[in-house]
């Protein structure tokens, strides 16, 4: 008989996800889809719209005060307002209602004001914070703030829709023993299904490991091969540094000859158990542009693999360590342990 916190999760717990979640930056849409007019998106199950106003990102609740209109169908008006498409009542950039047309020009009563969100924008990706101040600062992915590193595609954002949580996503990339299993035929080997020898360290705002596996060796202009069988293919040493904060992962990996290969996966909470992961990847080899669609579709295929598996997981959230409801393993759960751990300390639950 299942438990009922393997089919899902009760109200209270997702009520109480959403409020831990908010208090950090949370990644909402890249910069470049913000455009002339306001944006409706969701997060933590919540509708914000976003708007340039005054060459800066405003966010709000996206419900006009008045009668709770949806302000992303709206416009933006002298680039400085935001207009309701209900009734017309204009919003300027601190939300503060400063027009009701049907009004007269009597006073506009004070509480006619929307609730304002802080928001950033950092590699050309609008954050979004819920709470007043944020927990930690933005994250820094360095391999994409470096000019000698390629990006992918010229660091257009990828994005896909995901049906599980942040932390579900996250702890499938700190998994290191998983490769052979649901990776066989591109960055795991059958042959490989030991675990690697890891080391797990906690930093403010984000947990790091570090360890070495097997891997195909890379064609030296194409990403994988896939040409020879299993048992022919030769194998070479990749070394693995991932970082995890609450809603991100940065991966490297380094050949030990000076190649290095980077992925940033930034993960928006829609609501508990719906995710928009926004990726990139950088490299400091073959730069040819040509050859991008190959990279992009290796990426696609890992990324399909570990979806399968992950959106099939319950609970939707991370059920307390104490439950034992996942059964994590040592040595070879190092990585995750220690993430379920710190999302425990940083109280995002249920527990």
């Amino acid at each position: 008989m299942d438990l009922p916190l393997h089919t899902s999760n009760n109200a209270p717990s997702i009520e109480a996800y959403y409020s831990s979640m908010a208090a950090y930056w949370n990644p909402v849409c890249p910069s470049a889809l913000l455009g002339e007019n306001p944006l409706g998106r969701e997060l933590l199950g919540r509708r914000i719209v976003l708007a340039r106003l005054n060459g800066k990102v405003a966010v709000f609740d996206d419900l006009c005060r008045h009668l709770g209109a949806a302000l992303s169908l709206g416009r933006i008006e002298e680039s400085r307002f935001l207009r309701c498409p209900y009734h017309g009542w204009l919003y300027n950039e601190e939300g503060r209602c400063v027009d009701i047309p049907s009004r007269g020009g009597a006073p506009i009563p004070k509480a006619a004001c929307l609730n304002r969100y802080p928001a950033k924008e950092f590699l050309e990706m609008i954050w979004v914070c819920l709470m007043p101040r944020a927990k930690y600062e933005l994250p820094h992915f360095p391999e994409f703030e470096d000019s000698f590193f390629y990006q992918l595609d010229n660091g257009k954002w990828k994005e896909c829709l995901w049906k599980a949580s942040p932390q579900r996503i996250i702890l499938g990339q700190l998994d290191d023993t998983h490769f052979a299993w649901v990776h066989p035929t591109t960055i795991g080997h059958p042959a490989q299904t030991e675990s690697p020898d890891h080391k797990v360290i906690k930093e403010k705002g984000y947990i790091l490991s570090t360890f070495s596996v097997s891997q195909r060796k890379k064609a030296p202009s194409s990403g994988f091969s896939s040409a020879l069988s299993a048992k022919e293919e030769e194998l070479s040493t990749v070394h693995y540094t991932i970082s995890a904060g609450p809603n991100w992962i940065h991966l490297r990996k380094d050949n030990g000859k000076g190649e290095i290969w980077a992925l940033i996966q930034l993960l928006s909470p829609i609501a508990y158990n719906k995710s928009l992961m926004f990726w990139k990847i950088a490299r400091n080899y073959d730069k040819d542009s040509s050859h991008d669609p190959f990279y992009e579709k290796i990426q696609l295929q890992i990324m399909e693999e570990d979806k399968r598996v992950i959106e099939s997981q319950r609970p939707w959230l991370l059920p307390p360590i104490s439950s034992s409801l996942s059964l994590y393993l040592r040595p070879s759960d190092l990585p995750l342990i220690e993430y379920h751990k710190w999302m425990e300390e940083e109280k995002v639950p249920p527990f």
